[in-house]
Formats: C-alpha cells, structure tokens, sequence
C-alpha cells in the first residue's frame, strides 16, 4: 500500500516542484507592469550586426534571463529610458541576466554615435529593415520582452519604465535566479 501512494505522490510532488519556478517568474513579470506570455512561444533567433559589425546570434544566450529591448534614436520615450538601462546593465553584469537593445529603422552610424556619445556600455544590435521587429511583432517603441532561461518569450511590455529602481533590480535578479 505504501509503495502504490509514493507511486501517486511522487509525480505529483515533482510536477508542483516544477511550477513552483515558473509562476513565480510570471507573477515577478507581473509586478513589472509586463503582460504575461502564458503559451510556451520560444523566441525567434537572429543573426544582426552589433555596432562593431559583429554577429550577434540570440541562442548564444540561452540559460540567462535576457531583456530584449526595441528602439530607435528618434524616438524620445526610448532616449529617456537609456540611461536607466544603462545603469541596469552595470548593476546586473555579473548576473544570469543581459540586455539586448535592438535598434530599429536606423543605419549603424546613428545608432552608434548615438550610443558612443552617450557613453552606453550595453550590447546594441542593428535591425536596419525591421524584419526581428515584425518576428516579434513590435508595433511601437520602445517595446521590451524578457526571455527565460528556456528560451521562451515570457513578457512584454510597452512604453518607458524606470528599469534602474531598486525594486525592479531586486525582481531581476530574482529572476535571474
């Protein structure tokens, strides 16, 4: 009798055991304002130019929470928000966590003035005709998703927020995790 309940409970220990992570990275994206993604939609890889005109493949990421962040230097809401990512950047480098900012509709030399001038240490890449912006379905900027360390596309928000407030980092870095 014994064996036959560990039989029924273990399974189901295992498969609470393993929700456990899962709704409170969703209920973490919550608190930021993000809409949830509750079907298992996996991202969409690219290979975009960085602004040194390197390669950038998104699956060479995977296991780390990334943001994933849609901009472009006209756009002011997205200039406001740069400084915040920035400090974000700094104060989660030695985290399971990084920052992808995806400039959209604009050539490398804008992009990268604007960055270099502004003293912008996070990684930048270049979608020039807006093909991972439509993947994606970026509509307007600035648009931020956050992908899990599986690979899935688990939130997205629009608009600017202050991502360098003390309480957002400590939800990051509980995601992180």
């Amino acid at each position: 009798m014994q064996k036959k309940l560990w039989v029924v409970i273990f399974p189901l220990l295992f498969i609470f055991i393993m929700q456990i992570p899962g709704d409170s990275f969703r209920e973490n994206l919550q608190k930021l304002g993000f809409q949830v993604i509750t079907e298992d939609i996996n991202y969409f890889d690219f290979n975009l130019p960085d602004l040194n005109g390197n390669r950038v493949r998104l699956h060479r990421h995977e296991g780390k929470v990334i943001m994933l962040t849609f901009w472009a230097t006209w756009c002011p809401p997205c200039r406001n928000k740069m400084l915040a990512l920035e400090s974000l950047h700094r104060e989660m480098a030695n985290s399971n966590f990084m920052i992808i900012a995806v400039n959209i509709d604009e050539n490398s030399s804008v992009a990268r003035e604007f960055i270099q001038r502004n003293g912008y240490t996070f990684p930048v890449v270049l979608d020039e005709n807006r093909e991972i912006a439509a993947q994606y379905s970026v509509r307007s900027i600035p648009t931020t998703y956050i992908i899990d360390p599986r690979g899935r596309i688990a939130g997205v928000i629009t608009g600017s927020r202050d991502w360098s407030s003390s309480e957002t980092i400590k939800i990051l870095r509980e995601l992180s995790m």
